[in-house]
């Protein structure tokens, strides 16, 4: 198995597609879990490792099956391998920087995303899995589970996720990865709002959605979720917008507000109108000298990289994938 373009497909069951993955990131997955180690060692935090490994087993077995597959595929040990998942219990992680558009308009409905982070063609491929008749598309890395970036599914699905920093985190609940890997699998909005009234995470996120021919967004934290129907031009970055989440804070290394207002500042240049995927798609190509002024992320800035632009778009039916450490472009008919 090799990265190779437009996509992975991975077919089985959610052991069996653990298993495969593990293969694909083996060096990385191993490299993660190995780091895990020795704060394995540490009581407290064995402690309530052992409180997340609980509720997992029972709220969640068929995504730990899959984080267990993924260990024993790359030949790492389960339980560090599944505390790297479980980042809530030790450090926090680095600023992560992604930027969304979503265009609702007369029925038409436009989101664009950028993936940034810490990628390389070594950590990451857009992914397919299959598992009996259902199948879903996840930009897959092995530090997270499906949900965590963007992916589309056959249910009819489009996601984009934006990664929120949180100065404290609840240690010993449901890990947020496991949690929106557990979205990815709803068919309905239905669905999906019922798992936010009974949310009970160790961070946050937000999520963008397109199902059923309607957009929405999603401010989750701790035990609350927020979800919109948009309508009209929506904007996020990765800081809190909803006043009852109560933090509005921006990790001091990240570039969030910067880019939030950049991309609205461009919008109200073009009227407050994007009428095509292009326009939304050369916003977030906006790049100046350096990473705190950029909307674009290139290696020279030093932070990381815009890995991915993916622009979805109801209007033709389309979802263009751009990956740009590859150079290639690639458009799937939804």
């Amino acid at each position: 198995m090799e990265h190779t373009f437009p996509f992975v497909e991975l077919i089985g069951t959610a052991y069996e597609t653990g298993v495969q993955t593990g293969k694909l990131f083996r060096s990385e997955l191993c490299k993660g879990a190995k780091a895990s180690e020795a704060l394995l060692r540490n009581s407290e935090v064995r402690k309530d490792f052992e409180t997340v490994k609980r509720i997992l087993e029972t709220e969640y077995p068929d995504e730990l099956l899959h984080a267990y597959g993924r260990a024993d595929g790359a030949g790492a040990d389960r339980d560090a391998y599944l505390l790297f998942l479980c980042y809530e219990l030790g450090e926090d992680r680095g600023p992560e920087r992604c930027s969304d558009i979503i265009v609702c308009d007369a029925g038409r409905i436009i989101i664009g995303h950028n993936e940034d982070g810490p990628y390389t063609i070594q950590n990451s491929a857009l992914v397919k899995y299959t598992t009996g008749g259902d199948w879903y598309y996840d930009y897959a890395s092995p530090d997270a589970l499906s949900g965590g970036s963007f992916g589309f599914t056959s249910a009819g699905l489009v996601y984009t996720m934006n990664y929120m920093y949180l100065e404290t985190l609840r240690r010993d609940r449901t890990p947020v990865w496991f949690f929106l890997r557990r979205l990815v699998a709803c068919k309905s909005i239905e669905e999906i709002k019922r798992y936010l009234e009974k949310i009970d995470i160790a961070s946050g996120f937000h999520w963008n959605l397109c199902i059923g021919g309607k957009a929405y967004e999603i401010e989750a934290k701790y035990d609350h979720a927020e979800i919109t129907e948009v309508n009209g031009i929506f904007v996020h970055t990765n800081h809190y917008l909803n006043p009852s989440m109560d933090e509005g804070y921006s990790d001091p290394e990240s570039n969030t507000l910067f880019r939030y207002a950049k991309i609205r500042e461009l919008i109200r240049k073009k009227g407050n109108i994007l009428r095509s995927a292009e326009d939304v798609e050369n916003i977030l190509s906006y790049q100046s000298t350096t990473y705190y002024n950029s909307i674009f992320e290139t290696p020279e800035m030093g932070k990381g990289i815009t890995a991915c632009t993916v622009i979805f778009d109801s209007g033709n039916h389309s979802l263009n994938y751009r990956n740009h450490m590859i150079g290639k472009c690639y458009t799937f008919s939804l």
